[in-house]
């Protein structure tokens, strides 16, 4: 088994990683908050994705501004307007007020664009603006403003089909999606759950003031091979029910009745995990393998993910290596060093291409 490896971001808020999945998804984070480009998020709803724009912020320099979030889906088109830019209106004594918006409370700090693909158009279209120029004009205004935040969005849609029905302004989806990040499902990181599952409840407890219920060897392994649709939210909810009533036999129904439980826990010949094993046996053969592999996985993930960030960068600036290092916030030198041990070459331009063609 994995070491957990359990970091507090805010006062309730933390991160768990007990898997290859969260602990690749750590790594970029860390790499990610190196940078102060846009970032998308990505993942199933209730997987986790405001936690990990919690983690991006808590790691970069920007951590002791502002984190804010917005939940784009669940305001209309002037409501989000106003939310994000501001405005300026009249006072009924005839005097010029203004409100701020998000985008000014939030200065030097991170916004969090939680179903930005719900945005409205009319909001698509000014925050494009805004990222193309770097200003931006509060809502009855004139006076531009500078805009000094990061922007993290998040969305639990296809966005390359969202796109292409146009509910997602093209250029707003390569301008916030310079770098993209996917928070994996609860159910490709079943190690974690235990932890979860004592972690939720612990907070559930000091909450209510109640004594906490003990999870036995039986429940704990039912949880884990069944497949939490809705995630993290999902299993807290369950957790919640468990406090409640701490009747263990109607949890165990609850999980096993589901129809997801069965094409989680069985194999194509009938088996638990395909095999007649039981996930708390199946981790016990392979814990030697996953302990001398560990380190192994997490260079790979980090350097994987480096590669990436440095590809994209190189990208964005047509392979300008100097604005590549000033984008990663890495000395020329080092930048060099990287583009050699990952073996990045530029792009070969169709006329190069014609010329080696001819020159065969």
């Amino acid at each position: 088994m994995y070491q957990a490896e359990i970091e507090r971001i805010s006062e309730e808020l933390y991160f768990i990683a007990a898997s290859p999945a969260t602990r690749r998804l750590r790594t970029q984070a860390e790499l990610l908050s190196q940078t102060d480009v846009s970032v998308l998020i990505t993942g199933e709803a209730g997987s986790g994705k405001t936690t990990a724009a919690r983690l991006i912020h808590s790691l970069s320099i920007r951590s002791s501004f502002p984190f804010m979030r917005v939940k784009c889906a669940v305001l209309t088109s002037d409501l989000l307007e106003n939310e994000l830019f501001g405005y300026e209106h009249t006072s009924p004594n005839g005097r010029p007020e203004s409100t701020p918006g998000k985008f000014e409370q939030c200065a030097k700090g991170t916004i969090f664009l939680d179903e930005f693909d719900a945005m409205p158009d009319a909001v698509q279209r000014r925050l494009l603006k805004m990222l193309e120029t770097g200003e931006f004009v509060r809502c009855g205004g004139k006076n531009p403003i500078r805009a000094d935040v990061r922007i993290v969005a998040a969305t639990c849609e296809d966005l390359e089909l969202a796109v292409a029905e146009k509910r997602v302004q093209e250029e707003l989806f390569y301008r916030l999606s310079v770098f993209e990040l996917r928070v994996p499902p609860l159910r490709e990181r079943h190690e974690e759950i235990p932890l979860l599952l004592g972690h939720v409840m612990n907070r559930l407890t000091k909450r209510y003031g109640v004594p906490a219920p003990r999870f036995s060897s039986p429940l704990l392994d039912a949880c884990q091979q069944y497949p939490w649709p809705g995630n993290l939210r999902e299993l807290e909810n369950f957790a919640k029910r468990f406090l409640a009533h701490g009747d263990e036999s109607a949890a165990l129904h609850e999980l096993q009745s589901h129809p997801d439980y069965r094409f989680a826990s069985k194999g194509e010949n009938g088996n638990e995990n395909g095999h007649g094993k039981t996930s708390a046996q199946a981790a016990h053969v392979s814990a030697p393998e996953e302990a001398s592999s560990l380190k192994l996985l997490v260079r790979n993930a980090k350097g994987e993910a480096e590669r990436g960030a440095i590809a994209q960068a190189l990208e964005q600036t047509h392979w300008n290596r100097k604005a590549a290092a000033r984008l990663l916030n890495v000395s020329y030198r080092a930048l060099l060093y990287k583009i050699q041990e990952y073996h990045l070459v530029p792009p070969v331009e169709p006329t190069q291409l014609f010329e080696m063609r001819q020159a065969k």
